[in-house]
């Protein structure tokens, strides 16, 4: 009785794994530009939930978590971003982005008076 609860066991415990999400932090984290391909990132988080030119996008609605990888024209991964809603973190980058702005940081100063309106 015992070895067929084991047996039991090992096959929901399997099951549970291989249904697991592959597109993970972690995952997404093996990836490298200028090195993967498209095969390759198929094969680390699965295949994308959309395709938009050399734009493949991956997400996770109930985890808040959503990645974009970009490819140049041989298909090899050329930026990568990732976005989570929860902590309100985008790390990567966008190759066909803008640059962000120049600029110079300024020290913010402020001042503050107490009014005695009472005349005490």
């Amino acid at each position: 009785m015992r070895k067929r609860t084991a047996v039991g066991l090992l096959v929901v415990c399997a099951g549970l794994l291989g249904c697991a999400s592959k597109f993970t932090r972690a995952h997404y984290d093996m990836i490298k530009e200028g090195v993967d391909d498209r095969f390759h990132v198929r094969q680390v988080i699965g295949d994308p939930n959309e395709t938009i030119g050399d734009r493949e996008w991956y997400y996770q609605h109930d985890d808040g978590y959503a990645a974009r990888i970009h490819f140049d024209e041989n298909g090899r991964v050329i930026g990568k971003e990732w976005m989570d809603a929860r902590t309100g973190e985008w790390s990567g980058h966008n190759p066909h982005g803008n640059a962000p702005p120049g600029g110079e940081v300024r020290e913010q100063r402020t001042r503050t008076r107490q009014v005695d309106v009472y005349g005490r």
